[in-house]
Formats: structure tokens, sequence, C-alpha cells
């Protein structure tokens, strides 16, 4: 089975950190991300709110809770990145390396202390299009802390995520031979509580001096042990490990070893082989800071729910849909809460139900039961989609829950979302028309979404029962004036940087002269198509009798102007030639004559 498409650990870039060459494929680099940014909701606010729940009339006086709900974007610079990766490896192209998910907690600069429940990591959840949503409820004073530092920008609050990615291992010309279970004995040693990271594995490794515990074969200097030993570390990890918050981030990603399923046997693996791993990235953020900036701009990301009287047995239950914010093709979306009968303390059944409007992705909603009762209670997703007749309902399976916060996973709904999301970077040159097409009951289905500076991410809602379902995309310059079409590929989250679409990134155009006459030198001048008045984009090409064909490399910053211009190279206080027309590079090689340099060149393009 093929591999590429991955990155390949053992094969980083020098050009600057978190970069990688794919597997198999040296024309191709993943950019790790560099932190996380929160993510972009249509008209530009922040993925951000902040819900304020109060209860009155308890025993120990008003209370308040607070449901927090975050969607964040990996921030990966593709185009600065492409640029410095361009001036050593002239062909390859970057793209964006999403992160899988990992944790996020709260972190506060100097003598602050945050309550417990912003300090413990809580989930980062893919939720498609490269986006991690991270949901928590919220005590009376993480909740007061947190709102007082979006609303008064008081208390300096950021935050520090673990996520995770898969590529390649490391490999080396070695073997290593081992017991799993008295290696994971020597192993407790190398964890910090409870937890391991690659580098001291690969310490340990290298520190066990008994051949039936652990070997390694093929190396006989310390820099091969070495490599053999991270190479081993890395599949130890992939084997028997799982992404786990970190004692101390600053100090790395983190994995816990699943120690009780290392059994007792002979095992030999060959270090050059190929496997697949997993790798952690510890990213910063600041996602409160950008809540606050844009609640000085306007935008509302706090609430008050209504006050919630006290009574003995009600509860207010936090559900948080998991939803993209702006759903096409779905006109409604809820969630039912039932909790059958308690008898004899209650001998009714009790419902709730929370509406999610498009834009709305948490609610909260209370439900009475007897006080003898614990919190729980079935859930059922209901979503309302046009159709040939009109609106159809249709129902998620039924699912039971205990507790005041409930997650609803993407699995639980009845339509499947394709979440799409396009970089600012592509926004600022176009816009996006994405169609979905398929079959539904035999008959043609299509719904369609649109995606510009003020709507940077969409979902299309599809009913589950749809075949065959294609996205096309079509890109329109911002003035109208030039159209790009990208390949259609299957239905599924679909993340749009410019490394997505067709002719962005490196490219290549051949020249050659025929010499005619007594000149010994032909010079060029090209500069993209994009980048006519940047003298740092213009670069010259010499040709001679002796070699008459050049070629010339340069990046397309502009997938919908791709071409590049040429012009005679004329010394310093001549006027400059014209430039050309856009030449595309893919016509063929661009030939020249040498007795033809004058004011307007004459081009010849054979394929």
């Amino acid at each position: 089975m093929s591999r590429k498409g991955i990155p390949d650990w053992s094969q980083p870039v020098a050009a600057g950190d978190g970069l990688f060459f794919a597997w198999e494929e040296p024309r191709r680099v993943f950019a790790a991300p560099l932190d996380l940014a929160v993510a972009r909701e249509p008209g530009g606010a922040p993925a951000l709110s902040l819900e304020l729940i109060r209860i009155d009339g308890g025993p120990s006086g008003p209370q308040v809770f607070g449901q927090l709900a975050v969607r964040f974007a990996g921030r990966f610079a593709i185009a600065e990145r492409q640029q410095a990766v361009f001036a050593l490896h002239p062909e390859a192209k970057v793209e964006p390396l999403a992160p899988l998910g990992g944790f996020l907690r709260f972190q506060a600069a100097g003598a602050v202390d945050l309550p417990d429940d912003l300090l413990a990591p809580r989930p980062l959840v893919w939720a498609g299009s490269g986006s991690l949503s991270f949901a928590a409820r919220l005590g009376t004073a993480a909740a007061n802390l947190l709102h007082g530092a979006l609303v008064d920008g008081l208390v300096p609050v950021a935050a520090v995520a673990e996520v995770e990615a898969r590529g390649m291992a490391r490999r080396a010309p070695a073997r290593a031979s081992f017991d799993p279970a008295r290696l994971s004995g020597v192993l407790a040693a190398a964890a910090s509580e409870g937890t391991w990271r690659a580098g001291p594995i690969a310490e340990a490794l290298l520190g066990i001096d008994d051949a039936a515990v652990f070997r390694i074969d093929g190396a006989a200097t310390d820099a091969t042990r070495l490599a053999a030993a991270q190479a081993c570390a890395d599949r130890l990890i992939g084997r028997w490990g799982r992404l786990a918050p970190a004692a101390d981030p600053a100090k790395g990603t983190a994995f816990a070893l699943d120690t009780a399923a290392m059994a007792a046997g002979s095992v030999t693996w060959d270090l050059s082989d190929e496997a697949v791993v997993p790798r952690g990235f510890v990213l910063a953020s600041s996602p409160l800071e950008t809540a606050r900036l844009a609640l000085a701009d306007g935008f509302t990301l706090t609430r008050d729910a209504p006050v919630v009287p006290f009574a003995t047995g009600l509860h207010v239950v936090s559900l948080y849909a998991n939803l993209p914010p702006h759903r096409v093709g779905v006109l409604m979306m809820s969630t039912e809460l039932r909790a059958p009968p308690f008898p004899p303390d209650r001998p009714q059944t009790v419902a709730a139900a929370a509406t999610f409007r498009d834009g709305e992705t948490a609610k909260s909603v209370s439900i009475r039961l007897s006080p003898a009762e614990s919190l729980a209670f079935d859930y059922q997703t209901v979503a309302f989609v046009t159709g040939s007749g009109g609106a159809q309902r249709l129902a998620g399976p039924v699912l039971h829950h205990e507790g005041a916060l409930l997650t609803i996973a993407p699995s639980s709904f009845p339509v499947r979302f394709v979440r799409l999301e396009a970089a600012p970077a592509v926004l600022d040159l176009m816009r996006l028309r994405v169609t979905c097409s398929g079959t539904r009951a035999g008959a043609p289905w299509s719904a369609a979404a649109s995606l510009d500076q003020d709507t940077p991410s969409a979902a299309l809602a599809l009913p589950r029962d749809v075949d065959d379902a294609v996205l096309a995309v079509a890109a329109t310059a911002l003035d109208g004036s030039r159209t790009l079409a990208v390949d259609s590929r299957p239905a599924e989250d679909l993340y749009l940087d410019l490394s997505a679409l067709p002719g962005w990134g490196p490219a290549k155009a051949d020249l050659a002269c025929a010499f005619d006459g007594d000149a010994t030198v032909a010079a060029v001048e090209c500069a993209p198509e994009d980048r006519l008045d940047d003298p740092d984009a213009v670069g010259l090409v010499r040709m001679t009798p002796s070699a008459p064909a050049r070629e010339w490399r340069w990046l397309v910053t502009d997938p919908l102007r791709p071409g590049f211009c040429w012009r005679w190279f004329r010394p310093a206080g001549e006027t400059a030639a014209p430039w050309s027309d856009p030449v595309d590079p893919a016509a063929g090689t661009l030939r020249l004559t040498s007795s033809a340099r004058a004011d307007a060149p004459s081009v010849e393009t054979v394929r």
C-alpha cells in the first residue's frame, strides 16, 4: 500500500522548523502549524463564545457557571515558508500539515493564579477542514475570570495546545530485538508523571545492557546506535502510545504507553522498514486576546443566559453540538432530551429541547428530575433539510448520556457535514463556489456554498443516503476578470490553502535562442505576470551560442495569474523594453532569435 501523502519525520527541511519532506515525494513539503489562531466565522467574528448561566435561590446563594466554546485553526504562513523553501529547493511545493487533535490548557502570565478547571488540559477535537474545536464547562471562579479577561482585559490569559500529526517514522539500518513485558519495566524509569517522550525513551534504550531485555544489531558506532534508538522509540510510541497531556508542555508533547498491553515474548523490528507513527507539536495560542479585540470592534461573544431558579432536582445541561457555524442545505438543527419515568418519585417522562440556528453551536437547557435520581437522559438529534417535496425531517439515533455537559459527536446527526474552509491568503485573491453533487434515492442531488472574505467557512449538509457525492470548486478573481477550475474530488472536508490551487507554487519556463547574427550573448529579463513591478521578482536569463537553452524558475503567488512575461535586457541608462504579454509556461519552450532584439519582441512558442 502506498504511503504517499504523509510527512517523513526522517527528512526535515533546513528552511525552517516544522517543515518535512513528504514520504517518497521530494517535491512536496509539509508545514506544521506555527501556532493556533481562533477561526473566523461569517462576518468576521472569532469562533469563540462564553455563556454565563446563573442559578438563584440555592442554599449557598447565587451561583454562576460558564460554557466556553472555541474553534481553532492552525496558522501555517504557507506563502512565507514557501519562499524560504524555494531558495533551497526550487522544485518543492509547501502545503499545510493539519493536526488531528490534542489538548489545550490556559496559562496566565506573571503571578496570576488560575482556577483548576482552566489549568486542566481539555481535548481539542478534529472539526474538519483543518479546524479543532474546544468546549469546556467552567465553574464560578473560572467563568468570572474569563469574563473579566474578555470584557475588561485585566487578566493576561493565554493558552498552550499539544497536538499530533501522523507521518513516517525515523529509520535506521539496524534491527531491534526485545521482550515487550521486560522492556516496559525498564521504560518506567523514563516516564514523567505517567507519560513518555521520544527523547527519554531513546536514552533509556541506549542504557540497557541486558540483551534479553533489549538489543540493537547492525549499529557499530555511537551515532548509528543513537539513530537506531530514536527509530525504535518512534515505533514504540506508534505501537503502544497515545497522545496525553504533558506534565510540562514546555518540554514537548508526551505520550501515554499502554504498558499493560506489552505482553511477554520476543519481538524483532527491522528499523529500516516503513512505519506510520504520531509526532506531537506544542503550539501557543492567544484566544482571549483575539476575542477581546473583537469585542472592541463591536462583536458580541459573551452572553448571559436567563437566570435559572434553584429547585430540588433541577439541572442545567450544557450542550456543545460540535456543529459548523455556517450550514448550507439544512433549515434547522435541534437536540431532543428525554428522561424516562423514574417511579415512584417521577412517574412521567421529562423532555427538553435545544434548537441550533445557523451560527449557534452551544446551548443550555434545564431539565427537572426527582431529587433521588442522578442526571441521566436519552437524546436524539433532528435536522430539517430541503428536499424535492419541501422540508424533510431527519432524525439521528437515540443515545444515552450522563452528566451536565453533553458534547454531541458528528456521527450523532442524521446528516453528514462536509466542512469547507479557505485560508485568508486565498480569499484575498478570489471568491470560491463549491458545489457538491450526487444522487439520492436515484435522483440527482446537489448543494452549493460560496466562500469569500466575509464567509471564510461553511459546511454542506448531506443526508446520509446521498451516494457518489463529489465536490467541484470554481474560483473567480475579486474583480471578476479571471476564473479557475479546481479538479473535482470526493465529498470530504476541504481546507483550501494556496497550495491546494493548481498553478500556485514553484514554476519553470524553458527558453531557447537561435543565434542568426554576430551576437555572442542574448539576455532577457523574466518576471511573474503578477509582479512585474517588483524588482526582486525579475530574473535575468543569459543565452550564448554554446549554451542556447536555459530555464527560469519562479514562484507563482497568484494562481489566477500563473504565467510570466519577458523582455529583452537593456543596460542601465537605456529605456527598458516593454514586457511581453503573459506566457503560459505549459505552452512549451519560449524560442527567441538573437537578431529580433527590439522594442516589440517577436515570440514563437512550440510544444
